[in-house]
């Protein structure tokens, strides 16, 4: 099973990412890393490079992307019963449907959901690829406070 697919033996409503996508962002982060450390080396051993701020700023920014892409931003989500179970390159978990209260977009870009939930993490997904309208769908039959669409 794979997209935005709902199994009817199981009645598990499925979305994801192609599969491309996670190992899109493994090779990219990969590489800023890479280029990140020969910058680094070849600043330390009295090389030409950037200024030390530069440095800084690649590192911090390299440091947002890899925690937002690689450990919160989710490339497969599932709907089991009441449960959406999701999963990024490097992490997974379950947050109950009762516990969302909305839904939103991450920083304001509109190629991103937010669903907003008390008491756990809010979920992101990258939605600019593949549409969640039908899981917003199996998410409001359950509950009300998620939109039926974005």
């Amino acid at each position: 099973m794979t997209r935005d697919e709902r199994d009817e033996a199981t009645g598990i409503q499925t979305w994801s990412l192609p599969v491309v996508w996670v190992g899109f962002q493994l090779l990219i982060m990969s590489i800023l890393v890479v280029a990140g450390v020969f910058i680094l080396v070849r600043t330390a051993t009295g090389h030409a490079g950037p200024p030390l701020w530069f440095l800084a700023l690649w590192f911090g920014a390299l440091g947002w992307n890899i925690y937002w892409w690689l450990f919160r931003t989710a490339y497969r989500v599932e709907l089991v019963g009441e449960t959406l179970r999701w999963k990024a390159p490097f992490a997974s978990g379950a947050l109950p449907v009762s516990a969302i209260t909305g839904a939103g977009r991450f920083l304001g870009t509109p190629a991103t959901c937010v669903l907003r939930a008390s008491g756990h993490r809010s979920l992101v997904l990258f939605t600019q690829l593949r549409t969640f309208d039908p899981m917003f769908t199996a998410l409001n039959r359950l509950n009300p406070a998620v939109p039926s669409r974005r």
